[in-house]
């Protein structure tokens, strides 16, 4: 491994510490997404913010909550084998340039797992993957973000899906995209103001 790609060297963590780390600041990104996504499905539905649970809000006013990680590393430059037309073919060059291309790409994502492998991280699990508009009756992300929103505003599960859905799909899909967004599928129903019955 070149020395310019040397693994970087981060603190430890204590086993009781929580993970502060890649997989947790990938996390938080995927959190902010989701609540991102609930919050334009909102705004799409036309519901007042006065609606809206006060957690949502909280995180909607509040712009230090939606600031999420990045960690952009730019690996080194590549610099491709150089053609020698009296002595290659054209085929034969583009082959020794993509196996040049293919052996920097895998040094640098090897160094790029260094930190996972060397203990010094932990392993970014992948994103789950949200089917789209395919065979059968999946919903695309817009549609699942809306059935979340309609969710916390308080809608009953059997209310959400019209004629394309089954309770149970939109009830699942939702679901999963409420805990994403560390949002509660179990809410409350409002609470009616009293109405005094003597004047």
């Amino acid at each position: 491994m070149p020395k310019s790609l040397a693994p970087i060297q981060r603190p430890q963590k204590d086993a009781g510490e929580p993970n502060t780390g890649q997989a947790a600041a990938a996390l938080k990104n995927r959190t902010i997404k989701a609540r991102l996504q609930i919050i334009d499905a909102l705004q799409r539905l036309g519901i007042p913010h006065a609606k809206w649970p006060d957690f949502v809000r909280a995180f909607y006013t509040n712009p230090q909550e939606r600031e999420g990680y990045s960690e952009s590393v730019l690996p080194p430059s590549f610099q491709p084998p150089a053609f020698e037309r009296l002595n290659e073919s054209p085929e034969q060059w583009a082959k020794a340039a993509d196996a040049a291309w293919q052996q920097h790409r895998d040094t640098f994502l090897e160094w790029c797992q260094s930190w996972v492998s060397e203990g010094v991280d932990e392993a970014i699990p992948p994103a789950k993957q949200t089917r789209g508009p395919g065979k059968g009756r999946n919903a695309p992300p817009d549609v699942r973000a809306e059935w979340a929103a309609r969710r916390l505003t308080g809608e009953a599960w059997k209310a959400i899906p019209g004629d394309l859905f089954r309770e149970d799909q939109v009830k699942k899909a939702a679901s999963e995209l409420l805990k994403l967004a560390g949002w509660p599928t179990k809410l409350k129903p409002p609470k009616t103001p009293k109405v005094n019955q003597f004047r």
